[in-house]
């Protein structure tokens, strides 16, 4: 439901996205489960509506957004306001990098050696279950599948060097 709320206030030219030249539409939100990022320009009267729409989508869902344990970003000239989005929003300011659903994010380019460490951490998750429960066969064409969707999947959304593939 907050999806098309968003939508809805990205049509109407309520809220500001970011990369509407990269992405079509462009960025507003990133959702997994109850994990939610979401993205804005510097705007402090679309911030404004940003935070009336997540009241609303409290009000509407009867679900209750703990912002005392949410983080803002900022990044650019919208450093110089944090403390304004802080405020109005009722969360602490966080500093970069992040980590999302285990992948480190950050508005700079990662390095090889920060690459390294995710792929170290996802060789060592996949290592500790692949004896437990397919044949030797069905790992091997599981393993294969991952490791070629994890490639593209991250390639896509985070640019990244090809040593790190």
């Amino acid at each position: 439901m907050l999806a098309v709320l968003i939508k809805r206030a990205k049509q109407d030219n309520q809220i500001a996205v970011v990369v509407p030249h990269l992405v079509d539409g462009g960025l507003s939100i990133l959702q997994y489960a109850d994990d939610k990022i979401l993205f804005m320009e510097h705007d402090l009267d679309k911030a404004r509506n940003l935070k009336l729409l997540l009241s609303a989508f409290e009000q509407m869902s009867g679900l209750k957004i703990n912002f005392h344990k949410s983080e803002l970003f900022c990044f650019g000239e919208a450093i110089e306001a944090a403390a304004d989005y802080a405020d109005l929003f009722g969360c602490a300011q966080g500093q970069f990098p992040i980590k999302y659903l285990g992948i480190p994010i950050h508005y700079r380019r990662f390095t090889n050696a920060e690459w390294k460490y995710v792929v170290e951490r996802l060789e060592k998750r996949l290592s500790s279950w692949k004896g437990k429960l397919l044949s030797v066969g069905g790992r091997l064409v599981l393993s294969t599948l991952f490791s070629q969707t994890f490639r593209y999947i991250i390639t896509a959304h985070f640019p990244c060097p090809y040593s790190a593939l």
